[in-house]
């Protein structure tokens, strides 16, 4: 895991890809701090998805923190839903309210 380059990790969410043997891996996503972008006059926020796919730190960008902040949030959605569909639908959040819900927006 390249948890250094994300920086404090201010959110965490546990999914689960379940395989075709009922059997659960987790899958975690990790959303660092908000922090100035050292190249722009924004802020650019860090993400994580462990456990599957691709698990290289991401940066979603914003004019201010809280939009970098939103902007992960629509990021992670996007990467999960696609993730997601790649796997037929077997990522699995507990807390969802239904098959397919990740719990982002």
């Amino acid at each position: 895991m390249d948890l250094e380059v994300i920086g404090e990790i201010i959110a965490t969410r546990q999914l689960y890809f379940v395989d075709d043997g009922d059997n659960k891996r987790t899958v975690s996503v990790f959303v660092g701090t908000p922090q100035p972008a050292p190249d722009s006059s924004g802020y650019h926020c860090p993400f994580q998805v462990i456990g599957i796919g691709s698990q290289k730190t991401q940066l979603a960008h914003g004019r201010d923190s809280v939009q970098a902040l939103q902007s992960a949030m629509i990021l992670i959605a996007a990467r999960l839903n696609n993730l997601n569909s790649e796997l037929n639908g077997r990522l699995r959040w507990d807390g969802g309210a239904g098959k397919g819900d990740l719990g982002f927006p």
